[in-house]
């Protein structure tokens, strides 16, 4: 599958203009994401920022209104703005220059190799500014490094979510907690937490502590897992290339290999659960989705990152046969040709084409919303709502199942 998409049709920059002077954008139809609730045709929303403050007909909802108005046409689908679940904006820097098809192990070591200390701010504000321009409104990011610089360009942008300070290593980090610095950083909107990296490269301690400070600050916890299958072997007999790449760099001297699947040892360390995020889970056997589905964990899907290192597709129609709940994310410019959501919406129809549209729009918006516990301000298009909207690209529209019950 290749990796680089088209791009899509780009609304207006008018949607979300500076300032907080309220104004009205019209549409075709609106999508509220609200449960139960029909689409809106022939709507309109008033907007202050990206806070929405009314949302219905157009004939009542600009009854009386004077503000400037963006029309938007008749093709027009409007949706809540976007969450991009996953990403690590710090590695912003390297998009030029990452392999494409050389395999994992290849990628991990051209990763390991990198100055992944030499952030570029000019690299990162392109990449926030991107983000933004595909109708995302908030993000769950990730990195070790320039949390708080990340935290600031998401911020100037008028982007909300999570940053993540991630725990990797063995080294016991029970005193790390979240940087004072990126704490400092996040303003309005954005909230600073933990995570893991993967269960390879992140002691079961640190984990467990992470999870746990996640849990004390009303965070979801976020975890790399089943990405490839090199991670599967390693964790059923400890050997294969890729367990030969990790011992005597992350993996710590006497490691011994738990004898069963990634996800069943994330199971037997207590980290999954409704407010687990595991990211990728491309290598499932069927025992491990039931596993996620019985502990209420939520797959983030990045398809256009495992394509693009060659780690498989994971079994999306497994996933949601058992009920798993859905995000998407576009991970980093070091796997992935742009940050653009809508070009990995088109990825996953690529390999998943009978998806139902519902599930898509979830992953979207609602999905992550709830695991945020920002159910009742993102997500959504209502009155309060603060993430605004965003327009589905018209290549999308007639692909996603617009009509169906609920997804009003």
């Amino acid at each position: 599958m290749p990796n680089a998409l088209p791009r899509p049709h780009r609304p207006p920059a008018s949607l979300h203009p500076p300032g907080d002077a309220p104004r009205a954008v019209i549409a075709r139809t609106a999508l509220t994401m609200v449960p139960g609730a029909a689409p809106l045709d022939d709507a309109a929303v008033i907007l202050a920022g990206r806070r929405v403050l009314d949302i219905g007909p157009r004939r009542l909802v600009l009854r009386g209104f004077c503000g400037p108005t963006t029309d938007l046409g008749a093709q027009a689908v409007l949706v809540p703005g976007l969450l991009n679940a996953h990403s690590h904006l710090e590695l912003s820097h390297l998009g030029a220059h990452s392999p494409s098809g050389a395999g994992f192990c290849a990628w991990v070591a051209w990763l390991m190799g990198q100055n992944l200390h030499a952030l570029s701010p000019a690299a990162l504000n392109a990449a926030v500014a991107e983000t933004a321009g595909c109708g995302v409104a908030a993000v769950i990011d990730i990195g070790s490094r320039a949390g708080p610089a990340v935290a600031a360009a998401l911020g100037r942008a008028g982007l909300q979510g999570l940053v993540c300070h991630e725990f990797l290593g063995w080294r016991s980090l029970a005193a790390t907690g979240v940087p004072p610095a990126l704490d400092a950083a996040v303003g309005d909107g954005l909230a600073a937490t933990v995570s893991g990296h993967a269960l390879y490269s992140t002691s079961p301690d640190n984990l467990r502590q992470g999870q746990a400070l996640c849990r004390a600050r009303g965070t979801p916890f976020s975890l790399h897992l089943a990405e490839h299958p090199g991670e599967v072997e390693l964790f059923a007999s400890g050997t294969g290339e890729f367990a030969a790449l990790l011992r005597g760099r992350l993996l710590p001297k006497g490691w011994r290999a738990p004898g069963r699947t990634p996800t069943a040892e994330a199971l037997a360390q207590g980290l999954l659960g409704p407010d687990t995020l595991a990211v990728h889970a491309v290598h499932l056997s069927a025992t491990d989705v039931a596993l996620l589905a019985n502990s209420g964990a939520t797959v983030c899907l990045c398809p256009r990152s495992n394509a693009r290192i060659g780690v498989g597709v994971a079994d999306v129609a497994a996933l949601v046969a058992a009920g798993v709940p859905l995000a998407l994310g576009t991970d980093s410019l070091a796997s992935n040709d742009d940050l653009d959501l809508w070009n990995e919406v088109r990825a996953l129809l690529a390999v998943h084409p009978g998806l139902p549209g519902s599930v898509v729009l979830d992953a979207l918006t609602t999905t992550p919303a709830r695991l945020l516990g920002r159910a009742h301000d993102l997500g959504r298009l209502v009155p309060g709502a603060v993430g605004g909207v965003a327009v589905i690209p018209p290549d999308l529209a007639e692909a996603l199942d617009l009509g169906s019950p609920g997804r009003g």
